[in-house]
């Protein structure tokens, strides 16, 4: 469990002594409460320069909640979880992890940041213990965390100081503790977009989709997975390290994004452990043994940690559609023979043809059912024998698509295949 109270002096190791809104050390060192974060009386550091309020709303500034849901999942944000958000920045990733229970420490060299964060948190309702630093010694005992959050601070920052802030995450973290890292964009990437650039004479310029010019000096350097999980080694933690494609998703055809996945991701994530990391199951979605995926997954409820390619959510509803095919992720426990899903068929065709969806398990078919008519239904089939505990790739296929649009029935020009509400393994 993590120690009652984390906060000690950067500089000696000592207590700090609670005077008022003074936190002081006997070596000198001392933090003072101002404007909802705790101050250090040393000028800003000059890294921060840069690092204003104008950046922090910039649209340029990261908020999707694509990125902040997945930092908060893989740091497993819950109550009794206590975590440090290490670059918090305006507080977006901390509010998140506060909401859902976390103890929640944050830091950064940005005054400028850390009032954004306080002033975030106070509008939600929650608390955050925020920390100006030095950028290179944090203010907390070993082993006082469950987890640490470094999201979009390792390409701002040389390659010494985050070797510095990596051993100190692994100070910090409890042993099966973890860092969760997440930086763009990635080397291979700018690499990429960039001879792609010079081939067309700049006729097609991909990197104005990951820079932007007006802060484009404040990245120091990008990164690629070789090198952060070379990084994470050296600072003793274990970690698993993959590349996804996010901001050129719709540059890329699928089977070309699929195939050159490492060559193409312009996001590097990562996520270190103080001890082993957990096996991993499948590659192309190798954090998923580190989360909780169920057993029983709602398309109503769920984010889109345990699904592959094939979903998308229309604007209109909660649910997801597939196209010709789509994979989603299940755990199964002890015993489980059995595969139960709710599904339903929009063709306007259906009456006169049928829709076919055929099940894979792990790469081996298992059943076929037929949507005869557009209402909801549950199907369920027993599998051929008991299902060994732990993941399972669930993969569905349907013999056609069609598109709204080309039959009129609104402006969706996507292939779609059947509506997928829910499914389980018992």
């Amino acid at each position: 469990m993590p120690s009652a109270d984390p906060v000690q002096c950067p500089r000696c190791q000592l207590d700090l002594d609670c005077r008022g809104e003074r936190l002081s050390c006997s070596c000198g060192y001392s933090f003072c409460m101002q404007g909802g974060f705790y101050e250090t009386e040393a000028s800003e550091a000059p890294e921060a320069k840069g690092y204003g309020e104008q950046y922090y709303r910039s649209a340029f500034y990261d908020n999707t909640d694509y990125r902040i849901s997945r930092l908060a999942l893989l740091a497993r944000a819950d109550l009794g979880i206590r975590i440090l958000d290490l670059g918090c920045g305006p507080g977006a990733i901390a509010v998140r992890c506060a909401v859902l229970g976390s103890q929640v420490y944050g830091v950064d060299i940005s005054k400028a940041a850390l009032k954004l964060s306080a002033q975030r948190a106070r509008e939600v309702g929650v608390r955050l213990a925020l920390f100006e630093f030095d950028g290179r010694s944090l203010p907390f005992r070993d082993s006082s965390f469950n987890s640490i959050i470094m999201a979009d601070v390792a390409e701002h920052i040389d390659d010494k100081t985050l070797s510095c802030l990596l051993r100190e995450s692994s100070r910090l973290l409890l042993p099966g503790g973890r860092l969760v890292l997440h930086t763009a964009p990635a080397l291979e990437a700018m690499r990429i977009s960039g001879l792609i650039r010079k081939l067309t004479l700049g006729a097609l310029d991909l990197q104005s989709r990951l820079t932007t010019p007006e802060y484009e000096h404040l990245h120091i350097r990008y990164h690629s997975q070789k090198s952060i999980t070379s990084l994470l080694k050296q600072s003793g933690l274990d970690p698993i390290v993959w590349g996804e494609v996010e901001f050129l998703k719709d540059r890329w055809p699928w089977p070309v994004q699929k195939t050159l996945r490492r060559l193409l991701a312009d996001q590097v994530w990562a996520l270190a452990f103080k001890g082993d990391h957990p096996p991993v199951t499948f590659p192309e979605m190798p954090y998923l043994d580190a989360i909780d995926i169920p057993a029983d997954l709602n398309m109503g409820r769920c984010g889109d940690e345990a699904l592959g390619g094939g979903f998308y959510a229309p604007e209109e509803g909660s649910f997801r559609w597939t196209g010709k095919e789509a994979v989603f992720y299940l755990k199964a426990r002890e015993g489980c023979s059995r595969i139960t899903m709710q599904a339903a068929a929009p063709h306007p065709d259906l009456a006169s043809k049928p829709v076919q969806v055929d099940i894979y398990l792990d790469c081996r078919k298992v059943a076929a059912f037929s949507q005869r008519d557009p209402d909801r239904r549950t199907f369920s089939f027993d599998l051929p024998g008991k299902l060994r505990p732990g993941l399972h790739k669930i993969r569905l296929v349907v013999d056609r698509t069609f598109t709204p649009m080309d039959w009129g029935i609104n402006q969706d020009p996507r292939a779609l295949g059947i509506i997928f509400y829910s499914a389980k393994v018992d």
